[in-house]
């Protein structure tokens, strides 16, 4: 059953809600009988207000709590700048909190509740269990979720259309002329691989192409197991023209397996990520993927966030669109395919894609 909201109470006692926000705030400005009426209101219908909503009302100004998971990750900035974007609006601060994959939040949402400095918390998610935030939602407390995951949840969240922009993805290496094209899977756990794979087997079939089994692998978001499977992609007789990877930084991995086979990037092979993270644009050649948007995520869950806050019911699931940055990495498939050199003895000629990046390759998602 849903939770009643401060308007609820205003509709069933047939007053503004600016009324029933003065009777709970005991305000002498209500008289006896109409404060009696929004009582027994509340009474009958089993209401408890928001505590956070009370103490803003008598001005004293809460929290909002951000929790992120790390803030060496890749999407944390462009998240953080939308979700500030909207509450630095609002009569609320953001105390940020990190929490990474190796340790569990559970006892960091506790102390956060304990606190009782926030008014509600924002959730990049990861790795973590929802089910300390879904029990939190059930008690009262405003949460909602940057869901990068696209984890199944009944708490309010964002995620990005991870289906479309994949299928995005396969009408354009189609346009371009590519017949044989490989994807390199992240984790298929996420439902956001499950997505972007699906968007890629329905791209293939709306281009009268069936799916080629020995043309998917698994990469698990490793960069040295993307390696090994794209070098063996490109050892087939019939190997692909074009490889999809379920990320960007998989992406750079497929690039210099390419080039570890003595091939070119997008000459012989044409690569495709997804997310657009920022170093994107700066391999060599830049990278054409999929961009999530970021900051519109961050906007988007703040707002609701703010809204259920407020005592409003917001949407409780919202996929943004993504849009594909067509870069240098993807061209029409070459005439005649050029057999693969060795793969240990890479050509020094060829530029690597961490031109300027360093010779690290961040593997989270």
């Amino acid at each position: 059953m849903r939770k009643l909201t401060i308007r609820d109470i205003a509709q069933l006692a047939g007053l503004s809600k600016s009324t029933v926000s003065l009777v709970l705030n005991n305000s002498p400005k209500v008289d006896p009988a109409t404060r009696e009426r929004v009582l027994e209101v509340m009474r009958s219908h089993n209401y408890t207000p928001s505590s956070a909503a009370t103490a803003l009302a008598k001005g004293r100004t809460p929290f909002i709590g951000l929790i992120v998971p790390g803030l060496t990750w890749h999407m944390v900035a462009a998240v953080n700048y939308g979700v500030a974007s909207v509450i630095e609006q609002s009569p609320y601060e953001i105390i940020l909190y990190t929490s990474t994959n190796e340790k569990d939040y559970t006892a960091l949402v506790d102390r956060i509740i304990t606190s009782g400095l926030s008014a509600g918390l924002l959730v990049v998610t990861h790795d973590q269990p929802l089910e300390p935030l879904e029990k939190l939602h059930r008690k009262g407390l405003p949460v909602a979720l940057v869901n990068t995951l696209a984890a199944p949840s009944g708490l309010p969240s964002v995620q990005a259309d991870n289906y479309e922009g994949t299928r995005i993805v396969l009408r354009h290496l189609v346009e371009l002329g590519h017949t044989r094209i490989a994807c390199v899977h992240g984790l298929m756990a996420y439902a956001c691989c499950q997505d972007r794979y699906r968007g890629f087997r329905d791209g293939l079939g709306e281009a009268g192409l069936g799916e080629d089994p020995a043309l998917t692998v698994d990469g698990g978001f490793h960069a040295p197991t993307v390696r090994e499977r794209v070098s063996e992609l490109l050892a087939l007789p019939d190997r692909p023209t074009a490889i999809v990877a379920q990320n960007d930084n998989m992406a750079y991995a497929v690039m210099e397996a390419v080039i570890d086979c003595g091939l070119r990037v997008p000459q012989d092979v044409s690569v495709v990520g997804f997310d657009d993270i920022a170093s994107s644009a700066d391999t060599h050649p830049p990278l054409t993927t999929v961009r999530q948007p970021f900051p519109e995520m961050g906007m988007a869950a703040a707002r609701m966030l703010l809204e259920a806050i407020d005592g409003g019911d917001p949407t409780p699931a919202v996929s943004l669109p993504t849009t594909l940055v067509v870069r240098e990495s993807t061209a029409p498939p070459p005439m005649q395919p050029r057999p693969p050199a060795s793969t240990t003895t890479p050509r020094p000629e060829t530029p690597r894609p961490w031109s300027g990046l360093g010779p690290n390759i961040s593997t989270q998602r």
